[in-house]
């Protein structure tokens, strides 16, 4: 990738990185005493035009949804090219198609939880249904999705081959990008998706040829060294140990085995991402200033949704800080 086609999109990403909220700025809506409070101290951001639209305080994820829109159509534009962008918001267009083989089998309308990233073709995809066969990859993955639920009448199917091939072309683009930011980016978030796969597994009490079927290829740990955890304490695994993500994962899995839930490995999840993209603020110039800013932007967004489904459901101003992301600016 020409780093030099990045020059001026990266100054013009930077002027957008201004605008991302900061952490007093969380830290100001987790103290409003009311969700109504919250939405009214948004007001002076990137998102008052959507305030007075909402004809209720409690749809709050329009507002959200429409940011995430223009931001991600704005950085297509801005972009020279996708792959900075796609690299982030490449899991929604595989929500999609989940959406889509899911609305084909109950036989449903979900075009209300359908993602408008980059202009994703839901009326192609959905005639694809109406075809014994096709040459296009991402129809061909829809037709295999559908046959694989009638082979097994087991919805799950659905995600597992799904994720599957999500994981498999979001390594392929950051390998072929030579961008090593990407690269390690891809591996990681491989390794965090399996290793919280193989406390799910453990916790069912399934064995190894169940986690061989939903285990993600292409992280640093090979699939043995998995099956080997089935029986084994991770945190102690001599493997986990050398992985780039382990001071997180041991935070994540100390408070699994504490409170039983994945919730704070996952928050530790986004905490690593958000200390792997700081590394770019000493960038000038590169696809790696918009895709940091994207993944930002992604995090700016799931702390104002923990913010304010929390002052929906009553939750504490303690609770609220204590399940907020670490932020980029």
């Amino acid at each position: 990738m020409d780093r030099n086609k990045f020059i001026q999109s990266s100054t013009r990403t930077r002027i957008q990185e201004k605008k991302l909220l900061k952490n007093e700025n969380f830290m100001r809506l987790a103290e409003q005493e009311s969700l109504e409070d919250a939405l009214r101290a948004l007001s002076d951001t990137a998102y008052n035009e959507y305030l007075n639209k909402l004809t209720s305080p409690t749809n709050y994820e329009e507002m959200l949804s429409k940011e995430l829109e223009k931001t991600y159509k704005n950085l297509y534009e801005l972009s020279p090219e996708p792959e900075p962008v796609d690299m982030v918001s490449l899991k929604y267009f595989y929500h999609n198609l989940k959406v889509l083989v899911k609305e084909e089998i109950q036989k449903e309308d979900f075009n209300n939880i359908i993602i408008d990233i980059n202009d994703f073709d839901v009326k192609r995809y959905r005639e694809v249904f109406q075809k014994d066969s096709s040459n296009d990859k991402y129809e061909i993955m829809l037709l295999k999705a559908r046959e694989l639920y009638e082979d097994t009448d087991n919805p799950q199917i659905i995600d597992v081959y799904f994720d599957k091939e999500y994981f498999k072309d979001l390594l392929q683009i950051a390998e072929e990008s030579k961008v090593d930011l990407f690269v390690r980016y891809a591996k990681n978030l491989i390794d965090f998706t399996n290793i919280r796969t193989l406390l799910r597994v453990k916790a069912q009490g399934e064995g190894s040829e169940f986690l061989s079927k939903v285990l993600i290829d292409g992280g640093n740990i090979t699939k043995d060294s998995y099956y080997y955890l089935l029986k084994a304490d991770v945190l102690e695994s001599e493997t986990i140990k050398k992985l780039e993500v382990f001071k997180y994962v041991k935070k994540g899995l100390e408070d699994y085995k504490e409170k039983g839930t994945l919730s704070d490995f996952e928050l530790e999840m986004d905490n690593f991402f958000m200390d792997l993209i700081k590394e770019v603020k000493y960038i000038t110039f590169g696809p790696e200033v918009i895709f940091a800013y994207a993944l930002a932007k992604e995090m700016e967004i799931k702390n104002l949704r923990i913010i304010l489904v929390s002052k929906l459901n009553g939750l504490d101003k303690e609770f609220i800080r204590g399940k907020l992301r670490d932020n980029y600016v």
